[in-house]
């Protein structure tokens, strides 16, 4: 039986890993300082310990008492607005954090991290092709630097000898559902977004129609919150030290998400078009070849999926 440190754990994505691993068997402790988690979300047979990786202190003392095999590393904060309004929270709880937990995994010798990262490390693109795991970097966001300097953070440390086996997982847009009927406060995910707009009758803010795209919106790769949990497990079976993007390949634009929703929920969504945000790329989908070559992850749940999810959750 492993014993899988997961911070993060009470996280939308956490908890979700979570409640995998224990049903692969293995033995979880979650540390979590619970400002966005929930913890009615995590599995009673987990030990929970709310901290937070910015305490050198905690993580000496969670490491001590538990002797790790590997770190699922979530914690850390996500909205690119945020980011942008406080860059110090985001430099100190996503970088400082990440590395006090790099600093105990070395003290503890603590072999394996399979960390949370995202497709906002990569430089934005007017070509469209799909973003493989060599696309050129460069983050147009706080949120995404914090990332692409936890990811250098890693590397470093696995080339010095100070870990053994890292995977970083380039998220893409996570929707959907694994039966905890998870709901995040104030969510700006765009699905949670349009239940919502359904569900109280407002209006969606679809941001630029001008786009050199199929129908004039965005066009992102939405994949399924299972699947990406899939790609972590089989992450923490890999040997093989590497960067791997988790996304479907499919793109989907903001026009067609909006149809399908209606069509689904059967209600019609009151739309208003606005200018273009700035920093929004036209097409970002994802090359995953590399996760199903050496991962063997494969994607199985269809848009449909997580619009059903999520309309059953927040509807």
């Amino acid at each position: 039986m492993r014993t899988i440190l997961v911070t993060g754990g009470a996280g939308y994505i956490g908890s979700a890993c979570v409640q995998s691993l224990v049903l692969a068997g293995d033995r979880v402790v979650v540390l979590d300082n619970f400002s966005t988690g929930q913890r009615d979300k995590v599995l009673n047979e987990v030990v929970v310990v709310e901290g937070d990786v910015s305490s050198q202190i905690t993580l000496e003392k969670l490491c001590r008492e538990f002797n790790f095999d590997a770190v699922v590393h979530f914690a850390g904060k996500k909205s690119v607005e945020e980011s942008e309004n406080n860059p110090y929270l985001y430099f100190a709880n996503n970088v400082v954090g990440s590395l006090n937990l790099l600093k105990a995994m070395e003290d503890f010798k603590i072999p394996r991290i399979v960390f949370s990262s995202t497709a906002a490390v990569y430089a934005p693109s007017n070509d469209y092709a799909k973003l493989a795991e060599s696309s050129p970097i460069g983050p147009i966001s706080v949120y995404g630097t914090t990332k692409c300097m936890v990811e250098d953070m890693i590397k470093s440390f696995a080339q010095a000898g100070k870990i053994r086996n890292f995977s970083i997982l380039r998220y893409f847009n996570v929707a959907g559902d694994v039966g905890l009927n998870y709901q995040e406060k104030n969510s700006k995910n765009v699905f949670p977004v349009l239940a919502s707009k359904l569900r109280n009758e407002e209006v969606f803010e679809i941001f630029g129609a001008d786009y050199d795209t199929r129908d004039g919106t965005c066009v992102r790769d939405y994949i399924h919150i299972n699947d990406l949990i899939s790609g972590h497990l089989s992450a923490l079976k890999n040997d093989v030290n590497g960067v791997y993007n988790l996304g479907t390949g499919i793109g989907c634009s903001v026009k067609e998400l909006v149809d399908t929703f209606n069509d689904l929920s059967m209600k019609e969504l009151k739309v208003k078009v606005s200018p273009r945000r700035l920093g929004d790329a036209p097409v970002v989908v994802a090359d995953a070849t590399l996760a199903g070559n050496i991962l063997g992850w494969h994607p199985k749940y269809s848009l449909r999926d997580m619009i059903e999810d999520t309309l059953r959750v927040y509807g």
